[in-house]
């Protein structure tokens, strides 16, 4: 076909008719204008026709059937395209078997390819009317955005390609979420290598399909459990870092492959994400541990301390499972020591905090805290707030060596 007939506006489209089923076919109309005009330019282009492009064709054409190139008689016979249909059909998917594309919808003009690309359908092009096609000619066109043009198309049926290219194809149901309805759908799906042919919804699937398909999608974040709160990452938290500070009590790490298994257990039974949105999640944490391990992670990582000074703090338990406890200065008069647990293998960091609730220090000695920071910490801020206690350092009887 050379540079083909087309010319860079593109065919008028009285060269064009609506029972087309390839391209070719207009594209031979155009020929045949152009051999009425002897291939003049300007004739050619206001038809968007390509004179040099049409005479390479209609020279091809000749020396295919042996005929002598002198003058432009048209007694060389015309192409059947309508009888030749099979025939064309089956050439062009045995000659382009990678460019076998589907539309995207049926008002769609872009499309996918095999083998994963996309691109758009030329203007006018007879694919534009139908849902599967084989392309002769994929393009990559320069902008805003490199965009892949897709033409001289001809229409094609999945019995038809089929037919060419058996072993080509699979098929078979499949479980989908569904983005809008939010929900796993059963498909009916069939395939040319990468490409989905087909795709029928055949309605909700089975749970026992569907509880993998929204757990994966809890994971990756599409969807959001209501009860995975800060309390279940806390839970995790705890649990590895206990067993890494206390390896001989033999706990479980809990990773992302125990995370999908512990929201495959929540999503069980579930098709939508109505059915998980707020499932309890403690209660399948709660089993994952035996009694002694629960018990265990209780004593060694605990969700509280009791300080010596009687006062009681919540841990929390940062990415790296560090401890912390946060508590302003006036609650921490008492506690000479940075708090341990594990057996007292983890020391428990300390947020020191202002009046405002606010952290003026975070140390993971508070021993060193009360010996070089709490000084300075009284003059910045025992003006600001003077109906709170602040005794001078000497004064912090719980710091002198008991008898």
């Amino acid at each position: 076909q050379g540079e083909g007939v087309e010319a860079k506006g593109g065919l008028n489209d009285d060269l064009r008719d609506s029972g087309d089923y390839t391209d070719f076919q207009a594209e031979w109309r155009a020929v045949g204008k152009a051999l009425d005009s002897h291939f003049d330019a300007g004739a050619c282009g206001r038809l968007g026709i390509s004179a040099r492009g049409a005479r390479e064709v209609w020279m091809a054409y000749r020396q295919l059937l042996s005929i002598g190139s002198r003058g432009y008689s048209r007694e060389v016979p015309e192409p059947d395209f309508l009888a030749a249909r099979s025939s064309v059909v089956r050439a062009l998917m045995e000659g382009f078997a990678d460019h076998v594309g589907v539309r995207n919808g049926v008002a769609a003009s872009t499309c996918r390819m095999a083998g994963g690309a996309g691109g758009r359908l030329s203007e006018g092009s007879v694919a534009l009317r139908g849902l599967h096609f084989v392309a002769a000619e994929m393009a990559e066109l320069s902008g805003k955005a490199v965009e892949t043009r897709i033409g001289r198309c001809t229409l094609i049926t999945p019995e038809e390609l089929r037919a060419v290219w058996p072993e080509r194809f699979s098929g078979g149901e499949a479980a989908v979420f569904d983005s809008g309805l939010r929900r796993v759908r059963l498909h009916q799906r069939l395939m040319y290598e990468d490409l989905v042919l087909e795709d029928r919804d055949r309605g909700d699937a089975p749970a026992e399909l569907a509880a993998p398909i929204l757990a994966e999608k809890v994971v990756d974040g599409t969807l959001k459990l209501v009860k995975w709160d800060h309390a279940v990452e806390q839970w995790i938290r705890r649990l590895n870092g206990l067993s890494r500070w206390m390896p001989e009590l033999e706990l479980p790490l809990f990773g992302e492959e125990d995370k999908l298994v512990a929201i495959a257990m929540v999503c069980e039974g579930a098709v939508g994400y109505k059915d998980i949105k707020e499932r309890e999640i403690m209660p399948v944490l709660r089993d994952w541990l035996s009694g002694w391990q629960a018990k265990a992670l209780d004593d060694y990582a605990p969700v509280s301390l009791k300080l010596p000074n009687g006062q009681h703090a919540k841990v929390r338990y940062e990415e790296d499972s560090t401890p912390v406890i946060g508590l302003t200065v006036q609650r921490l008069f008492g506690v000479a020591e940075s708090p341990r647990i594990a057996r007292g293998a983890v020391t428990v960091k300390v947020e020191v905090l202002a009046p405002s609730q606010r952290p003026w220090q975070v140390t993971g000695s508070l021993e060193s805290f009360w010996r070089n920071g709490y000084g300075q910490m009284k003059k910045d801020l025992a003006g600001r707030y003077p109906r709170h206690c602040w005794p001078d350092p000497s004064e912090l009887d719980f710091l002198r060596p008991s008898r």
